[in-house]
């Protein structure tokens, strides 16, 4: 497959709630789109997602990687298979794993359609299937996550995501309580986003388990660089301990299961780099048994689509979050995937629709 043409785009969508954590807030989704065209005349789409406080990537290091280094390198090139494209696109640029990611999923796209097939037949995914995904409370106070988790239980949804870190650990527990006490049905995984140190998540679980919370998971509880704490905190620990912003890529999870214990870890398209090395890390998950998340950033069902066949494809995937096209006040485009309340179906190819041809491609 040879790629002739490269072209970037930019979008900013406004979301239904501010989207909060212990790192930052958000009330807009703001990504950039990749459309790539094969020497057969089909178009492939992929996804890069800024994330400052978790890949290092902005709007204007997405824009540089790609038009100045990446799409030079690839264009007019023959490729024979997904992997050797990330392989090529690795050795020419370090970190930048956003803008990486985006011509993965773009050449997967282009490979796929020139073979005349999807996605739901390119990863054998079978038919009718829905990938469920949970669905994010913000950083807020009670009432208002109150308010919000119920017209989710309404819509469907059984599992919240709860995000929590910029409060005392005692006022945290007491939210959850009060949420469990209201809810009925509903289990938690919680999200601390880095914000506790050893004493805190201990604080946390003690309190957690004698009040019977419903949690699940608790998703990267002490900051990046305390990676050797875990396992004397899995130690102590009732619930699943789940590391995010700890593991990016293949090499990271590898490095950290010498010496280091946890329960599983988020593997996200946008911190991985591309599908080669989501697919390493799943590979690896694997082979250790180690339950694993498939989660998102605040992603389009661009980037979504690709991590929901994924999610799909690997029976070790307990637990999924891909809630962010969900938040959108307005689709970016409708193809591989149906949106539904609480989750996704494979659908159709994707084509270009109104929404993209009102993107301005450079």
């Amino acid at each position: 497959m040879k790629i002739v043409d490269c072209k970037l785009a930019h979008y900013s969508v406004s979301l239904k709630t501010t989207f909060k954590t212990a790192l930052h807030a958000q009330n807009f989704a703001n990504g950039w789109i990749v459309r790539l065209k094969s020497e057969m005349g089909n178009y492939g789409y992929g996804e890069a997602i800024p994330s400052l406080r978790v890949t290092g990537d902005s709007d204007a290091s997405i824009f540089g990687s790609l038009k100045e280094i990446i799409f030079p390198a690839i264009i007019g090139k023959n490729f024979e298979n997904i992997g050797k494209f990330d392989d090529f696109v690795s050795k020419l640029i370090t970190q930048n794993s956003a803008a990486r990611n985006a011509v993965s999923e773009g050449t997967l796209d282009l490979f796929i359609k020139d073979e005349g097939t999807n996605l739901e037949s390119f990863f054998n995914l079978g038919k009718g299937k829905k990938v469920e995904t949970d669905y994010t409370l913000s950083i807020n106070n009670e009432l208002n996550m109150l308010n919000e988790a119920k017209k989710l239980s309404k819509k469907g949804f059984s599992t919240l995501k709860i995000k929590l870190g910029d409060d005392l650990i005692e006022k945290e527990v007491q939210k959850l309580v009060y949420l469990n006490d209201h809810l009925e049905n509903i289990s938690f995984r919680i999200d601390a986003n880095q914000a506790w140190n050893l004493r805190g998540s201990l604080r946390f679980d003690q309190l957690a388990f004698e009040n019977r919370l419903p949690i699940e998971t608790i998703e990267q509880p002490l900051p990046i660089g305390f990676e050797d704490e875990y396992s004397y905190l899995i130690g102590k620990f009732h619930f699943s301990i789940i590391l995010d912003e700890s593991v990016h890529e293949f090499n990271d999870e590898r490095k950290l299961n010498t010496g280091v214990d946890f329960n599983g870890y988020n593997v996200k398209l946008e911190k991985s780099g591309g599908i080669s090395q989501a697919k390493a890390l799943l590979d690896y998950s694997e082979s250790l048994d180690k339950n694993t998340m498939i989660g998102c950033m605040i992603e389009s069902n661009i980037g979504i689509a690709f991590a929901a066949a994924l999610a799909k494809a690997y029976p070790i995937v307990k637990f999924i979050d891909l809630d962010s096209p969900l938040m959108f006040t307005d689709e970016i485009f409708k193809g591989w995937l149906n949106d539904e309340q609480t989750g996704f179906s494979f659908n159709s190819q994707f084509v270009e629709t109104d929404a993209l041809r009102g993107l301005s491609w450079q």
